[in-house]
């Protein structure tokens, strides 16, 4: 073992060695020095804490019967049965069947459609496309005038002029 770091007092050694003796009647001098010691008096309270206490014992049942035994302590409390009567379940039913009823034809009558049937709207006036190809290039048709016989180029007068006077 190593030395003590601190020295100890003589009558606190003998105090001490009295306590580890017997911690709960180290003897009358101890008593007294106990009195005056405060480290001592600390000691000895660590030497009881450390002391083997036998288990309390219960009686038998003890445990088994203790739901019972707290039961009974607690005040009585009527059922729900016995606090609301059949007719207060059904005056309840009947409230809760008209709140829901009138809830859903309430969002019946206030619904709006989700599609709204329409005829599609007829232009007033009807434009249609010269051009029936997409993306067509106008210097194209320019090439093919200018590709044109001389009689080809009054025929394609004489139709222009014939279907720009009908419309009118």
């Amino acid at each position: 073992m190593t030395p003590a770091l601190l020295p100890v007092p003589e009558a606190c050694s003998r105090n001490l060695d009295s306590v580890l003796k017997d911690p709960l009647d180290p003897g009358t001098e101890a008593e007294i020095h106990l009195r005056i010691c405060r480290a001592c008096a600390e000691a000895r309270v660590a030497f009881l804490a450390q002391e083997d206490a036998p288990q309390a014992l219960a009686p038998a049942g003890y445990f088994e019967r203790l739901p019972d035994r707290v039961l009974r302590k607690l005040p009585a409390r009527p059922s729900l049965r016995h606090r609301m009567r059949p007719f207060a379940w059904a005056a309840a039913a009947a409230l809760l069947m008209a709140v829901g009823t009138g809830a859903f034809w309430a969002g019946r009558a206030n619904r709006t459609p989700y599609v709204e049937a329409t005829l599609p709207r007829q232009p007033e006036t009807v434009e249609t496309s010269v051009y029936d190809t997409p993306f067509h290039d106008r210097e194209e048709d320019a090439a093919e005038v200018q590709s044109l016989t001389p009689e080809e180029m009054k025929a394609l007068l004489k139709r222009l002029d014939s279907s720009q006077s009908s419309p009118q």
